[in-house]
């Protein structure tokens, strides 16, 4: 029967050879007078440690139990040892083995849990509550394990392995394998994916830990503002101007915004909506839809910028918002610009000092490429054509001339355009060309097209219309001839004086009519052109008899063979001798009749020619029935 001293010997050498040598502490010796004297002491050769080291702990379990907790004979091993590891009691706090592997190394490790730390003769892993061969425990590298401990130690601790300057020391492992330096923050710490999303996604709370309450340090004495632009949003420095976030979002697109102020940018964990700055979705400033801010951005750094966001076409890019919604185009106006409502009023308004930003001081295009000219006359902004009465004209006859007060003042001297409409017409009285009264501009104007143009301005009756100045001022009537032109003093002596070719213009060319309807012959006998009964002396003979022969020459010539009217006197007369009807002499005569006058639209022919036609002109007695 073994004696109970040998079998507590025997479980103290089991509970030794648990023990991994080169413990950093031993408990004090206890009275066991089964072991050894030197049985407890660390530098004695027997200690019980080494032993146990050398032959492992099935011997202890003979006095000690299976578990080595002992009997009533023999203590158990877990009054000094923490348990089955063999490890003294707060082995696991790092005060204790922690502090003994950094003092002496692994190495003493290696005889019980093996030389790769796996187990051996213990057959307990070191690596149950470490991480690996650094040795952190288990999940170390976790944010809620070293690096909670080191947010509220202080990164101090890791010096003792890692070297003062973190780069390996005892233990050859940097800490910048796995962090961005000596602010321990994780690789790619500074990219929005690592704590731009740990800042969202826990807030900035955890932040104080390292940096301080106020973020201006704290233990790790880096601030947060030396990259951030303070508490209030966390952007980088200089983030509010438009070469921070605005080229990032202009590279990357609004999405990563959402994440800090939500879906619909009002806000989100950051509580700051984005629209406090910008005018929507679309990131512009607010305002940004007048020309005072992208009109004159735009003005001045041309079209190039907005290519960013709303591509190269402008039809949309990554932000979906085609600049069209607004704008009529790549030109930049605004949707319907091209109308006398947008852009005209706009420069009705304003003068066209404006347009030269954009199209130059000339209007010829400058940066924008664009003429203005591409559809108006010239500085004076007309649009092409507008000399031609149809474009100016009919707009004027239609909306009054009050929208041309608007750029010529209401004067129509000039105002801010420096062009006076009169430069061109007569005057304030209607708006007609300057010598428009001249019979060689209206006049012949109404002659060559008709009087329907008139109705326009004076209305269908001539009378005024909208114009308020009647035709009948300067004309007889309907026909338009001049007031008392019906007056042989007045149509007579002009027709006299240049033929009556100029009446076809209006009248036909056999003066019946024509476009004014009005035919000749209301008033004339034919185409002699007396007046109707001219043959009976009663008329032209008393006329002649009263003042002479002299007036007759004007249309029959100083000859009164034909003139350019080409009838001769002598058709009627027996000659100049006194102005009796041919065959005067005899005693019954038959009353001279005209003969009718070749009726053609060709031009008067030369007297000789008439004469040769008609017979006219041969002689006093050259009239026959």
């Amino acid at each position: 029967m073994t004696h109970p001293r040998i079998a507590v010997t025997i479980g103290l050498l089991l509970i030794g050879l648990l023990l991994i040598g080169g413990c950093s502490e031993r408990v004090d010796e206890p009275t066991i007078s089964a072991h050894p004297a030197s049985w407890m002491k660390t530098e004695d050769p027997n200690f019980h440690g080494e032993t146990v080291i050398d032959r492992a702990v099935e011997s202890c379990r003979t006095c000690h139990g299976e578990e080595l907790r002992g009997d009533r004979d023999a203590p158990s091993c877990n009054e000094c040892h923490t348990g089955p590891g063999g490890h003294l009691a707060g082995w696991a706090d790092a005060t204790e083995h922690g502090a003994e592997v950094l003092a002496s190394g692994t190495a003493d490790c290696a005889p019980c849990h093996g030389a790769a730390f796996d187990g051996g003769w213990s057959e307990v892993s070191c690596f149950q509550c470490h991480n690996g061969t650094s040795g952190h425990p288990e999940g170390w590298v976790r944010a809620d394990q070293h690096g909670a401990d080191v947010r509220a130690t202080s990164a101090a601790g890791c010096t003792a392995c890692h070297a003062s300057d973190f780069t390996g020391g005892d233990s050859g492992v940097s800490c910048f394998t796995c962090h961005d330096g000596p602010g321990g923050h994780p690789v790619a710490w500074d990219t929005a994916s690592q704590h731009g999303v740990a800042a969202i996604s826990n807030g900035t709370e955890g932040c104080a830990s390292c940096h301080g309450n106020d973020y201006m340090g704290g233990w790790s004495e880096v601030s947060c503002f030396q990259c951030h632009a303070g508490p209030e949003g966390n952007h980088t420095e200089g983030w509010v101007a438009v070469d921070a976030h605005g080229a990032a979002v202009r590279t990357g697109g609004s999405a990563a915004c959402a994440s800090c102020h939500g879906e619909d940018y009002t806000g989100g964990s950051s509580e700051v909506s984005c629209f406090q700055c910008h005018d929507g979705p679309g990131g512009h400033p607010l305002d940004w839809a007048t020309p005072g801010l992208h009109g004159t951005v735009v003005a001045n750094g041309d079209l190039a910028d907005c290519t960013d966001c709303h591509g190269i076409d402008f039809q949309g890019g990554w932000n979906g918002v085609s600049c069209y919604t607004c704008h009529d185009g790549p030109g930049g106006h605004p949707a319907g610009w091209s109308t006398t409502e947008q852009h005209g009023a706009a420069v009705a308004a304003n003068s066209a000092a404006e347009c030269s930003t954009c199209h130059g001081t000339e209007f010829t295009g400058s940066w924008t490429g664009t003429s203005c000219f591409q559809c108006h006359d010239g500085p004076g902004g007309h649009p092409v054509a507008w000399a031609d009465r149809d474009a100016h004209g009919a707009e004027t006859i239609a909306n009054g001339a009050e929208t041309c007060a608007a750029c010529h003042g209401a004067d129509y001297l000039g105002d801010w355009s420096g062009v006076s409409c009169f430069a061109c017409h007569d005057g304030p009285s209607g708006g007609h060309p300057a010598d428009w009264i001249n019979a060689n501009q209206h006049g012949t104007e109404v002659r060559t097209n008709g009087a329907a143009d008139c109705a326009a301005c004076h209305g269908n009756d001539f009378t005024g219309g909208t114009s308020n100045v009647s035709c009948f001022q300067c004309h007889d009537g309907i026909g338009g001839h001049p007031v008392q032109w019906s007056q042989a003093t007045d149509h007579g002596a002009e027709v006299a004086a240049n033929t009556a070719s100029d009446c076809t213009d209006c009248h036909g060319s056999t003066w019946q009519g024509g476009w004014s309807n009005v035919s000749c012959s209301q008033c004339h006998d034919g185409i002699s052109g007396h007046p109707v009964g001219w043959d009976q002396p009663t008329a032209h003979g008393s006329d002649v008899v009263a003042n002479g022969s002299e007036s007759c020459t004007a249309c029959h010539g100083a000859d009164y063979l034909g003139g350019w009217s080409g009838l001769s006197c002598f058709q009627c007369h027996d000659g100049p001798t006194g102005g009796h009807p041919a065959n005067w002499g005899e005693a019954a005569t038959e009353p001279c009749k005209i003969p009718p006058r070749p009726t053609s639209s060709s031009s008067t022919p030369a007297p000789s020619e008439r004469r040769r036609r008609t017979g006219f002109g041969v002689g006093p007695a050259s009239c026959s029935s």
